[in-house]
């Protein structure tokens, strides 16, 4: 029980030593914290720290759901994951979500192992002793209080994405029964990763119906690398309309060009 008060009060210790430069009032953020398993975490599918932490901070995060996961390392290496998460509170109003990575003795709920551990208001957040990355900048560490401009960043700074990391959103994806879930999955790859057509075509393959699969290929579009073979995809389309409205949207685009 002293060992769980410590842990608490260590993680309040999070808005105490704080950075005053920067205050993101409008962004929400995740953290994940382990006692003693080094952990690589993932948002979305998408790995975001190259070696295992004990604490691991995605910022800059919007209105919208994510899944993480955390991946441990060494001896009886496993991956737990926590989906449905949303940074806003109760208010409405953008939060740290914590979360603590457990273990099958001192969980409660059977196959849960991230667990919520405390919701902090951005305004009382900062990073700690961990480390933190830029939503959509996976691989590049930050520190918060010297970069306040937490946006997307441009095309020749976002690494494509790997076989793993499309696999992993793939299974998440395999578990919601319908095309909207599915869609708020993939979506924030779209600006976090470059792709190529052929895993545009794999990702449109996953949606039953030509409404979302025509969402999909519009909004994988500006990450495109390969925007020479875009008008392939439209073979994955059932009816001609959606067909002549990718091809509209990539003359529309490529005239913006």
């Amino acid at each position: 029980m002293l060992k769980y008060i410590l842990f608490f009060f260590l993680v309040q210790l999070i808005g105490i030593n704080l950075h005053a430069q920067y205050r993101s009032s409008n962004m929400g953020r995740i953290t994940v914290v382990s006692e003693s398993q080094p952990f690589i975490l993932s948002l979305n599918g998408v790995a975001y720290n190259d070696r295992p932490e004990l604490q691991v901070t995605i910022d800059g995060l919007s209105d919208q759901l994510y899944a993480i996961s955390a991946l441990i390392s060494g001896r009886g290496q496993r991956e737990m994951e926590r989906r449905q998460i949303t940074v806003r509170n109760e208010n409405g109003d953008f939060v740290e979500m914590i979360f603590k990575v457990g273990s099958q003795r001192n969980t409660r709920t059977r196959g849960q192992l991230i667990n919520l551990f405390a919701q902090i208001p951005i305004d009382m957040s900062s990073l700690g002793n961990g480390v933190a990355y830029a939503y959509g900048a996976p691989g590049r560490p930050i520190h918060l209080d010297d970069n306040p401009d937490m946006g997307i960043p441009p095309i020749n700074s976002i690494t494509p994405i790997t076989r793993a990391e499309l696999d992993r959103l793939f299974s998440l994806m395999n578990r919601e029964p319908f095309d909207d879930a599915k869609f708020k999955i993939i979506n924030p790859i779209f600006s976090e990763t470059t792709l190529r057509v052929e895993q545009i075509n794999e990702i449109m393959k996953r949606f039953q119906w030509d409404d979302e699969k025509l969402k999909v290929a519009k909004a994988a579009y500006g990450n495109c690398s390969d925007k020479r073979n875009y008008s392939t995809l439209t073979g994955n389309f059932t009816f001609l309309g959606n067909k002549n409205d990718l091809l509209d949207f990539i003359e529309k685009q490529q005239r913006v060009r």
